[in-house]
């Protein structure tokens, strides 16, 4: 649950800060956005295989 709950409050803050940003400032935001997005992926990818025992990324491994 907290994944879950840590991308909807990123999703608000977000929507805040746009509206005041450059949009320079807006591109580096997304950037670390998407660079946070695809860890928590990455993260969740992890837990899921864990719990399943599945290798879901075909990576090789499981976790």
């Amino acid at each position: 649950m907290g994944v879950l709950w840590e991308i909807l409050q990123t999703g608000l803050l977000y929507g805040q800060k746009r509206k005041s940003d450059s949009v320079e400032d807006r591109v580096l935001d997304l950037e670390n956005r998407l660079q946070a997005t695809q860890e928590t992926i990455r993260a969740l990818v992890k837990k899921i295989e864990e719990m399943h025992g599945i290798d879901i990324d075909e990576d090789g491994k499981v976790g």
